[in-house]
């Protein structure tokens, strides 16, 4: 019930339409509905609400696959509340695939993030690059990511890296680089970038993360193993901030530009990442 759950619950219901989908949200952001005459959640068979950190091995039997999106994914929340960062996006995903793996689940679909590499200077991040993680949210991510390693069960477990989400959904989210940017241009005919945008961002739409979670809650371990953490994006959509901003005041007519020249490069976070040569 955030940004990309409804993205995936109905790319999901198209492609498995006999498949039986529960979804399972503490329910803060139900309301915030961007234009949708009906809920999202219509491409569920059932809508379950609780809070992640309470889930159980009970809540998890009968099914074949579990996919985790729950988190606290905005920056300075998570700089802000970082022990409950930590509590939400690793302690309890990890509890749950614990969980999930006694339960008998056979696939667990964690939704990662590109930021786990951080400033990452010179070409593309690949998945076997040092990982540099600055912000909280990033650092849940990879610690999450190592204690799902960790597990000792045949479930196939897939880490999905995505790229920076973008593109309309059922309950929009106006923080990330490129929707914001529309949004500022669309309100106020005015897109101000805070660095000199020079920093790379990687996108993908909501729809192309369901199509990544679909491959990965039926991955088999003979492709790529029982555990596989993997970059989800596509090189030809790396952009520089300042070549988006400029896109999308092309886009919207009028709109003016305004980049902080002097502000030092190595302020802004960089988020560039290599498409998978292994999928």
């Amino acid at each position: 019930m955030g940004y990309v759950g409804p993205a995936v619950a109905k790319y999901l219901r198209a492609a498995r339409p006999d498949a039986i989908q529960h979804g399972f949200d503490n329910a803060y952001f139900a309301h915030c509905l961007t234009g949708a005459s009906v809920l999202p959640e219509r491409y569920l068979d059932e809508q379950f609400y609780g809070d992640v950190r309470s889930m159980s091995l009970k809540m998890l039997s009968g099914y074949d696959a579990v996919v985790q999106l729950a988190a606290v994914s905005n920056d300075p929340m998570g700089n802000q509340f970082e022990a409950v960062t930590f509590d939400i996006n690793q302690n309890a995903t990890v509890a749950i695939a614990k969980a999930a793996a006694r339960a008998g689940v056979k696939n667990f679909v964690f939704a990662s993030s590109c930021s786990v590499y951080g400033v990452a200077e010179g070409g593309p991040r690949k998945e076997a690059d040092p990982l540099n993680p600055i912000t909280a949210y990033a650092k849940s991510k990879i610690g999450t990511e190592r204690e799902l390693l960790k597990i000792e069960s045949d479930m196939v477990v897939t880490s999905l890296r995505f790229a920076t989400a973008c593109g309309m959904s059922d309950r929009l989210r106006l923080d990330l680089v490129l929707n914001d940017f529309v949004a500022c241009a669309l309100s106020t005919g005015e897109i101000t970038v805070l660095s000199d945008g020079s920093p790379w961002r990687p996108l993908i739409d909501v729809a192309d993360m369901a199509r990544a979670i679909d491959w990965a809650v039926e991955r088999p371990a003979s492709n790529g193993g029982r555990y596989l953490a993997v970059n989800v994006g596509s090189n030809d959509r790396n952009y520089q901030v300042r070549d988006l901003a400029y896109a999308v005041a092309a886009a919207v007519p009028g709109t003016k530009v305004s980049i902080n020249t002097s502000a030092p490069r190595t302020a802004a976070r960089i988020r560039s990442t290599s498409a998978s040569t292994g999928r």
